[in-house]
């Protein structure tokens, strides 16, 4: 069969999200990954590359299940630890931003029993570059509400079913995850403590889930920021 990869690979975000959108589909009972791909959002040839692999894989899940979860496992290796992120943008950080967003978001979603929540590492990178330049410097309360927003919007969580949406208030999975991250991703701590005050950052999330997911629907950048701001520091 032809090998239908160019090489060498261009980009291999796309093909990591690939293989995370395969386990996605295995672990849900073979939903589609166009439910949980942002194909659409992919600029040339990430699209087309994960499109093929998607094609490829999309089959092998409805007859290999757990095999092929073993396998999607295997290749993606790396660790799932989070690790420190600069709000204020500098050149080349929308990769390491991209990594530390899916690290941090699969331990909130472990925290707040939905583990199978499809996250998207290169929605996430899509978020941060699509950032205005205005919107890249200031206080890191204004930039962490720019970039809530922006992930938001680029759906870089997909595929929580209503048992996940459930262990919120108001259901609210992605918007609560969201603030959780971000609230870490603005507080002082050593790289020793960075797990718990993750799981600091959630509970306080959970806690103030009613505003922040106003916020959120609204896209009140302004009322993100405020939060931000008031509890931070409270991490």
């Amino acid at each position: 069969m032809r090998n239908p990869l160019p090489n060498p690979l261009p980009d291999a975000m796309p093909l990591r999200d690939a293989l995370r959108g395969l386990r996605h589909a295995v672990r849900r009972g073979g939903e589609t990954l166009l439910d949980v791909m942002p194909l659409d959002q992919l600029p040339p040839p990430a699209s087309h590359l994960a499109g093929v692999v998607m094609r490829e894989v999309g089959e092998l899940a409805k007859g290999v299940g757990e095999v092929a979860a073993g396998l999607a496992r295997l290749a993606l290796g790396g660790s799932d630890a989070p690790h420190a992120m600069h709000l204020t943008a500098r050149e080349g950080a929308e990769d390491a931003f991209a990594q530390g967003i899916y690290a941090a978001l699969r331990l909130v979603l472990r925290r707040l029993d939905a583990p199978s929540v499809y996250v998207s590492e290169t929605a996430a990178r899509m978020a941060y570059v699509a950032l205005r330049p205005d919107q890249r410097h200031g206080a890191d309360a204004d930039i962490a509400a720019a970039l809530s927003l922006s992930l938001a919007e680029a759906k870089v969580m997909r595929g929580a079913s209503a048992q996940d949406a459930a262990h919120v208030p108001g259901k609210a999975i992605e918007h609560v995850a969201l603030f959780a991250v971000l609230l870490w991703v603005q507080s002082t701590r050593s790289e020793a403590e960075d797990e718990a005050a993750l799981a600091s950052a959630t509970d306080l999330a959970l806690a103030l889930a009613a505003e922040a997911d106003a916020a959120f629907c609204n896209r009140d950048s302004a009322k993100l920021a405020a939060l931000y701001a008031e509890f931070s520091g409270h991490v």
